[in-house]
C-alpha cells in the first residue's frame, strides 16, 4: 500500500508539474517521490547483507537531496531568506558527497547514521526557513512545516540501523515510510496552495494592469485619473484639498537594493497612503518618487497637519522584502487649498509644488507646509531663506 501511494504521489507530482509548467520545482518532487519508491521498495525485497543492498540505502539519501531542494524552491529561500538558503545549499552538497560516497560503500548503518544527521539538519534549517518567510507564503509553510514534524517523528520513532550493526528486518520501517508518505503528501498540498496563490497574483497584476486609470506598479490613481478627479470637482465647484508629497532621496532606495527593492517600497508606501485616506478621496502616483492625495470637503488646517503627520510617521516605517526590512521612504508634503490656493488644478499643483520646495529646503521644522500660510508670509515681508535639509 505505502508503494501504491508513493506512486500516486509521483503521478501527483506530474499533474503539477503540467498545471504550473515549472519543470524546476515540480521535477524535483518527482523524483524525490521516486526514489523515496525506489528506496522503501528495496529495503522491503532485499537482504541487508545483499550485494544490492546499499542501493536502496543510496536511493534513500537521494530522496533527502531532492527533497531539500524541492523544498528551498517551494519556499523560495534563495529570495525571502538568503542565509538560510546558504546554509541549505551546504546541507545539500553534504548529501551529494554523502551519496557518491554510499555508492562504494557496503555497510548500511554508517549510511544510515549519515542519512539521518542530514535529514535532520535539513529539516531543522528548512523549518527554520519556513517560519521565516510565512508572511510572503503562508500556506506553502504552514503545510511544510506540519509535514516535516511529522516525517522527524516518524523516522525517529522507527526502528532504522543507524545506531548500531544490526541487521534489517523488512517491515521494521513502517514508520518511516509513513512519515516520508505524509510529508510527500504535504508538499504536495503545498505545492499546489503555491500555484494557486501565483495564479492568484498574476490575476491580480492583470486587473490592475487593464484597469482605466490604474498605476500598475503601485495600485494607485494614474496620473490621467487624477487629472479628471481634480477636473470633475473644479467643475462641480467642490471645496477640497490637494496635498504633494515627495520621496526624498530615492534613488538611494534603488542604488543600495535594486530595482525589485525599490518597487516594493514605493507600494508599501502607496497602499499606507490609501490606508490614510477615506473612501471618496483620491490617491494618485504622478511621477516616479512622487504622490498626491485629493481630499474631498474643507478640513480645518490642524485636521490636516494630524493626518500629514500621521502620514510621514506611516511613510517611514521600514518595509519587509525577501525576508530583510528597506528603509522606508522619507515624505515630504506641500498643501494647497480649493479655492484659497487655486482655482485650476494646475495651479494647485504649483502651489502645492512651492510649498513642498520649502519643506525640502528647511533644515529643521515639520515635514509639511501650507501654501497659503507661504502666501500670507510673503504678503506680509517675504519668506526668510533657510538652509537645506541634511
Amino acid at each position: 500500500m505505502s508503494l501504491g501511494l508513493l506512486a500516486g504521489l509521483m503521478v501527483c507530482g506530474f499533474v503539477l508539474l503540467l498545471v504550473s509548467g515549472s519543470a524546476r520545482m515540480h521535477g524535483w518532487y518527482v523524483l524525490a517521490c521516486g526514489f523515496a519508491l525506489a528506496a522503501f521498495a528495496g529495503l522491503d525485497r532485499l537482504a541487508p547483507d545483499g550485494s544490492f543492498a546499499h542501493w536502496a540505502a543510496l536511493a534513500l539519501l537521494l530522496w533527502a537531496a531532492c527533497r531539500l531542494e524541492f523544498a528551498r524552491q517551494l519556499l523560495r529561500l534563495s529570495r525571502l531568506a538568503p542565509r538560510l538558503d546558504r546554509v541549505a545549499l551546504g546541507l545539500l552538497a553534504a548529501l551529494a558527497l554523502a551519496a557518491l560516497y554510499a555508492a562504494i560503500e557496503t555497510r548500511l548503518p554508517w549510511i544510515f547514521r549519515v542519512l539521518q544527521a542530514l535529514v535532520a539538519a535539513s529539516t531543522v534549517i528548512l523549518v527554520v526557513g519556513a517560519l521565516a518567510v510565512r508572511r510572503r507564503t503562508p500556506w506553502p509553510a504552514l503545510l511544510f512545516c506540519t509535514g516535516a514534524v511529522l516525517m522527524l517523528a516518524g523516522v525517529s520513532a522507527a526502528h532504522l540501523p543507524a545506531w548500531g550493526d544490526q541487521l534489517w528486518t523488512p517491515g521494521r520501517a513502517s514508520l518511516a515510510q509513513a512519515a516520508v508518505i505524509a510529508e510527500l503528501a504535504l508538499l504536495a498540498l503545498a505545492a499546489a496552495a503555491r500555484i494557486r496563490d501565483e495564479r492568484a497574483l498574476e490575476a491580480r497584476v492583470q486587473a490592475l494592469m487593464s484597469a482605466p486609470g490604474i498605476d500598475a506598479l503601485t495600485g494607485a490613481a494614474s496620473e490621467a485619473s487624477f487629472e479628471l478627479r481634480g477636473a470633475e470637482w473644479l467643475r462641480e465647484d467642490r471645496n477640497f484639498s490637494l496635498m504633494l508629497i515627495g520621496l526624498n532621496g530615492f534613488d538611494a532606495v534603488y542604488e543600495r537594493h535594486g530595482q525589485a527593492g525599490g518597487d516594493a517600497v514605493l507600494a508599501a508606501i502607496a497602499q499606507r497612503l490609501r490606508e490614510q485616506v477615506r473612501a471618496d478621496d483620491m490617491v494618485a502616483r504622478l511621477g516616479p518618487d512622487s504622490f498626491a492625495i485629493l481630499l474631498v470637503g474643507s478640513p480645518p488646517r490642524q485636521k490636516l497637519a494630524e493626518m500629514a503627520i500621521r502620514i510621514e510617521t506611516a511613510g517611514a516605517r521600514p518595509v519587509t522584502y525577501e525576508g530583510r526590512l528597506l528603509a522606508g521612504g522619507e515624505l515630504s508634503m506641500g498643501i494647497a487649498c480649493h479655492p484659497g490656493d487655486g482655482d485650476t488644478l494646475t495651479s494647485l499643483l504649483e502651489a502645492a509644488d512651492r510649498a513642498l520646495a520649502h519643506c525640502n529646503r528647511q533644515r529643521m521644522g515639520p515635514t509639511y507646509a501650507f501654501a497659503g500660510e507661504l502666501g500670507q508670509r510673503r504678503r506680509a515681508g517675504g519668506v526668510p531663506a533657510a538652509r537645506p535639509r541634511e
